[in-house]
């Protein structure tokens, strides 16, 4: 409605039907800029679309779909797409073998079959004192990919911790950045001793 009143004064206005002689400032400024199609700015980017106006900060930070390359783009440690194959494959193996599950039942038989098998804890190092199972190895999630190292190389890793979605996180970044045959051995401390196993503490 004020809208509406603005226009019909302005209009009123510049047709010189003014009812008194006060002018009204916004008025005029309407008058200048609109009836008479004049700018009070030099620059003027009326029309310009948004997507490459200069006054959009986004254009300047981003770099335009014509310029994207289709080459595989290393990382800033050299590697190059191949860890998206490798995630890619992981994905899609997953429903397949289980989602890389083990239950303490499977890894023990899986043990008495296999002793090629490296036990890791990515629990926070207070929680691993508390209680681990014999013999595994401490590498809290946050440290994985640094101290992957610690993991003796050539066996199979059987991950778990308090929480089973972050040895589900620290078994995918084994398969995908280490190459390692890796399982979340799920329960983690309270399936092994629901099991009958002992545990360590420190």
């Amino acid at each position: 409605m004020a809208l509406a009143c603005l226009a019909v004064m302005t209009c009123a206005i510049a047709a010189g039907q003014e009812g008194s002689t006060y002018v009204d400032p916004a008025i005029e400024e309407v008058k200048e800029q609109v009836i008479k199609e004049k700018t009070t700015s030099t620059n003027s980017f009326k029309g310009e679309p948004w997507a490459t106006s200069s006054l959009n900060d986004s254009y300047k930070k981003t770099t335009s779909v014509g310029s994207i390359s289709v080459v595989p783009v290393s990382s800033a440690l050299g590697q190059s797409s191949e860890y998206m194959v490798k995630t890619d494959s992981f994905l899609k193996q997953a429903s397949n073998n289980g989602f890389y599950v083990l239950s303490v039942a499977e890894f023990i038989n899986k043990t008495i079959a296999e002793k090629n098998w490296a036990v890791v804890d990515v629990s926070p190092a207070q929680l691993y004192a508390a209680g681990h199972i014999p013999g595994a190895i401490n590498i809290p999630l946050a440290d994985l990919i640094s101290q992957m190292g610690m993991i003796p190389a050539g066996q199979r890793v059987a991950v778990y911790s308090a929480i089973d979605t972050d040895a589900a996180f620290a078994v995918e970044t084994l398969r995908v950045f280490g190459d390692r045959d890796a399982f979340v051995l799920s329960g983690g401390v309270v399936s092994w001793q629901a099991a009958g196993k002992p545990v360590e503490t420190l």
